[in-house]
């Protein structure tokens, strides 16, 4: 089985997310999180001089990082997240997308054969899946379109936290970027694209009426039930 545990992500002695989730890769999770939920710009020199430790009890993960920058706390930092967990705490919909940075576009052509190409190679990666049946992958590429890192979790908007996560830590440029989803598209993941500057979400399944909703207005190319020669696209094809 997959496993699925509390996560609990504190910043500063500030507790910012109780996440139940996948127990690894915690300190990528972390970095994608804060940059995600617009905790923190992607400033490079913030995620190489923070320090970060793990504390492991009976009954969680607590993950810590210390740094001189600060954040906006969260006021809604002691909800659990889970790891189906979206837009369904809020009331105003219409806040949650007005709320989100608008982002460059990018204007290049889908090339089907590429994106194929990459699930194909993101598949491979997958070894939580394929021996639980359980988690969910995200990928992301470079400019190029070459896959550069798969993560997985038992929730769909940690593993976006963590590829994320992984490609700041590494330095990567991700404004020319593809996020990959081996599942749905909601409205979250959406969300932290545009946050992070993530021009383009891919997803084998389907995306929801306001992840559609939050894409036109942020510029988000969410391209989702991609097929081999086709696809549905929100935003430029």
């Amino acid at each position: 089985m997959a496993c699925e545990t509390l996560i609990i992500l504190k910043y500063n002695e500030t507790v910012i997310a109780n996440l139940l989730g996948t127990p690894a890769d915690i300190h990528e999770l972390m970095i994608g999180h804060l940059a995600c939920e617009g905790y923190l710009n992607t400033d490079m020199e913030f995620i190489m001089k923070s320090i970060f430790e793990v504390e492991l009890s009976s009954k969680s993960f607590l993950a810590k990082i210390s740094s001189e920058q600060k954040i906006t706390n969260s006021e809604d930092s002691n909800r659990i997240v889970t790891s189906s967990c979206g837009a369904c705490n809020n009331d105003d919909l219409e806040q949650l997308i007005s709320d989100l940075p608008i982002i460059e576009k990018d204007m290049r052509k889908v090339d089907f054969d590429s994106l194929n190409r990459l699930f194909r190679s993101m598949r491979e990666y997958q070894k939580g899946f394929h021996s639980t049946g359980g988690m969910h992958a995200a990928g992301i590429t470079d400019s190029d379109n070459n896959l550069l890192y798969v993560m997985e979790d038992i929730g769909r908007h940690n593993a976006v936290d963590k590829v994320i996560g992984k490609a700041l830590k590494e330095n990567i440029d991700i404004s020319k970027s593809q996020l990959l989803l081996s599942g749905r598209c909601g409205w979250d993941i959406v969300a932290k694209a545009s946050r992070c500057g993530v021009p383009n979400i891919v997803s084998i399944g389907a995306c929801s009426s306001l992840a559609a909703k939050a894409a036109r207005y942020t510029g988000v190319r969410l391209i989702s039930f991609l097929k081999p020669d086709n696809a549905v696209i929100i935003g430029h094809n």
